[in-house]
């Protein structure tokens, strides 16, 4: 890891260590799927005890910022950090979960990374040294024909108006015989995405500290970004440098027509 900075040095080998404690966890909600009481309180006490010690180690890394969740008010300067993305996925014991830990200094979100503790994968990324998978540099794809192309869906469940519109765009999607994948988890997709393995992924968001971490990411991977406002919802289409735009005025056209 010569090409990372002794920040992420120093992150990667600690979310490492936290992350490898929930792994015997993991294998255990496995087995557990037939009892869905205990397995609650199981996730309940597996995530809680995750959260301490990632805390622990980001208070030793920088003792005085704070540390927020994705949904709390936000400082200037401070660690945002979720816990488990997607939590559904890890409960039900599918491995598409991962630890995300980000990095805000002067209001802008600079370092950002994305473990998955089963597979053993990290993702790096900081402004100005690129993006990074494990040991290798990443970028996003060079396809440029929708027919090539895979194209992930993330949504909310409890966001009506967001659901009726990627249900729309399911369907443009599905008519044009594009290929659609859904995980369930969007730092899944967006690792997928970055690493080439699909082209676009289509979301909505109204978390500004989402939408920050997420532009770090595709501004070191390559990718860009595309917005439509469609039923007084924002929905972003992030992609590589050809095949959001396609997408975009597809379904600009569409409604449009």
């Amino acid at each position: 890891m010569n090409n990372l900075s002794p920040l992420l040095n120093v992150l990667q080998k600690s979310i490492r260590s936290s992350g490898k404690k929930i792994i015997r966890d993991f294998d255990e909600i496995e087995k557990l799927q037939s009892s869905v009481k205990q397995t609650k309180k199981f996730i309940e006490i597996t995530r809680s005890n995750l959260e301490n010690d990632i805390t622990q180690t980001l208070n030793r890394i920088k003792p005085n910022l704070s540390i927020k969740h994705s949904d709390e008010k936000k400082e200037e300067d401070c660690w945002l950090i979720n816990i488990i993305d997607s939590l559904k996925n890890f409960s039900r014991g599918i491995d598409s979960f991962y630890i995300n830990i980000s990095l805000k200094e002067k209001n802008k979100i600079n370092t950002s990374i994305i473990y998955n503790p089963i597979k053993d994968e990290i993702f790096y990324f900081q402004n100005g040294l690129g993006g990074f998978k494990n040991d290798y540099r990443i970028r996003v794809s060079e396809r440029k024909k929708l027919s090539e192309s895979i194209v992930s869906i993330y949504s909310v469940t409890n966001e009506i108006n967001e659901n009726y519109v990627l249900e729309k765009f399911r369907t443009i999607l599905k008519s044009k015989n594009i290929e659609t994948r859904e995980s369930g988890s969007l730092s899944h997709d967006l690792c997928l995405l970055v690493s080439g393995k699909i082209d676009c992924l289509i979301y909505s968001s109204k978390n500004e500290e989402k939408n920050s971490y997420i532009n770090l990411i595709l501004s070191e991977s390559g990718g860009i970004k595309n917005e439509l406002d469609l039923l007084e919802t924002k929905f972003f289409i992030v992609s590589n440098k050809y095949i959001g735009k396609i997408i975009k005025e597809m379904i600009q056209n569409k409604y449009e027509s």
